[in-house]
């Protein structure tokens, strides 16, 4: 899966996809055939209602440890997973490569969700030792990218969070549609862009210069998402960063070089200098964004309707939404302005295609532009729980961009929530509800 930074805007029905990805590892393909049915299809198509459906006819074994293994890393239960998939393990890799990779690629995130990287570095040179062969060589590179980050965090310390009460901090929205907050951080005031799309929290060189981190030793590569090309990359440990009544330890960050954080969109030059990334929301448990400008964190926050199952795709939130009676998995990025459909979404629904318009999109990445041919669907219900979000003139890929949301229906933006007055992801129960609609006169 790619680290990402996404921000994804829509503009005139030209979709314009800035990417500046570094790679986490991907769900690696068997090279052999690929199921169609039953539970290896059922991990694969992230089709997890019906895994766990699965699961209660599986007698008790490896297998039955291996598929509820990688359940529980889906649904958030890293401890659990890691359980399961080590007793799985021995005899997984004896007899089935292609699951051991998978269980190999959970295991790591699980390790790196509780801040193990020794352990997660270690799980990555096996898969990479044993079982490279599982991965095609785009998900290869970013595992290697990925085995790299962890040993450079290898001995760094875990994670922590105190509180002395909730946060509620004041957010605006900058030229990107994406949410950003003002934070003190080491004395220096910052706008830091709030992005469950990021894997990890960033902050460029010059910024890190100003804070006064200083990068671990040695360097990891990231691959930039459209063009390949490998761009260097540094791992800091922040001590301390409070976000209102929290107080976040060891968060650790990437440091990019400027450039590779610089946001073109014609003559207009937008610097991103620091993005509080998924393990820090991760942490702080219930994370809501108010559309009267506040985001809030609190155990306390409760969910103003009914609320739809959230799962992980290794650290990028994944929400069930219902479209046409059936609830399938998009991938959810406060990061994005805009939601894209992928070639899944085209495929179950091309039948609909006499519908939908042509259109084109431009993806800018490190080193270069990438032109594609898509349609715009003119509307789509999403609906989560009791509430169901209108979009208007969504894109939809036909063919794979090359990367983890492929094998999801699509990433939802901020469009998907711009109508209603909050949005709320609760890490602790893994759910995503939607707040009261708001009047077409009160959207602005």
């Amino acid at each position: 899966m790619p680290l990402r930074l996404n921000t994804l805007l829509s503009k005139a029905g030209v979709l314009l996809c800035l990417l500046h990805c570094m790679p986490l590892l991907a769900v690696p393909p068997s090279k052999g055939a690929v199921a169609t049915s039953g539970p290896d299809a059922e991990v694969k198509e992230f089709r997890l209602d019906e895994l766990e459906a699965t699961l209660r006819t599986m007698n008790p074994g490896p297998e039955r440890d291996y598929f509820a293994g990688v359940l529980a890393n889906r649904a958030g239960r890293t401890k659990d997973s890691i359980r399961l998939l080590n007793d799985a393990l021995p005899k997984i890799r004896e007899l089935q490569a292609a699951r051991a990779a998978v269980a190999l690629e959970a295991l790591a995130d699980d390790y790196n969700k509780n801040f193990r990287y020794d352990d997660a570095a270690r799980t990555y040179d096996d898969l990479l030792t044993h079982f490279a062969g599982q991965l095609g060589s785009k998900q290869l590179q970013g595992t290697k990218d990925d085995a790299g980050v962890m040993r450079l965090l290898q001995g760094a310390p875990a994670q922590t969070i105190t509180w002395k009460g909730p946060t509620r901090l004041k957010i605006e929205h900058n030229v990107l549609g994406s949410a950003v907050t003002e934070l003190t951080v080491n004395g220096i005031q910052e706008k830091w862009l709030l992005d469950t799309g990021s894997n990890l929290s960033v902050v460029s060189r010059s910024f890190a210069r100003r804070l006064g981190l200083k990068p671990l030793p040695g360097f990891g590569q990231t691959m930039a998402g459209i063009t390949g090309i490998e761009n260097p990359l540094q791992v800091a440990v922040l001590p301390m960063l409070e976000m209102g009544g929290a107080t976040l330890h060891n968060v650790v960050v990437l440091v990019l070089d400027d450039s590779n954080l610089k946001i073109e969109i014609g003559k207009q030059v937008y610097q991103i200098n620091a993005i509080v990334g998924y393990p820090v929301f991760q942490a702080l448990g219930v994370i809501s964004f108010q559309r009267d400008g506040w985001f809030e964190a609190s155990d306390a926050i409760r969910h103003s309707a009914t609320s739809t199952r959230m799962y992980m795709k290794l650290l990028m939130p994944v929400i069930e939404c219902e479209v046409e009676g059936k609830d399938l998995p998009f991938s959810f990025d406060t990061g994005a302005s805009g939601t894209n459909l992928t070639i899944r979404y085209f495929e179950r629904f091309r039948k609909e295609a006499g519908s939908w318009k042509k259109g084109e999109s431009k993806s800018y990445g490190a080193g270069g532009v990438k032109q594609r041919a898509i349609y715009l669907q003119p509307k789509l219900d999403l609906t989560v729980g009791d509430r169901t979000a209108t979009l208007k003139h969504v894109p939809i890929f036909t063919t794979k961009m090359g990367s983890d949301i492929d094998e999801l229906y699509g990433n939802l933006g901020q469009d998907m929530v711009s109508a209603f007055d909050n949005f709320t992801l609760d890490f602790s129960k893994m759910t995503f509800s939607l707040g009261t609609p708001v009047t077409t006169q009160n959207r602005h």
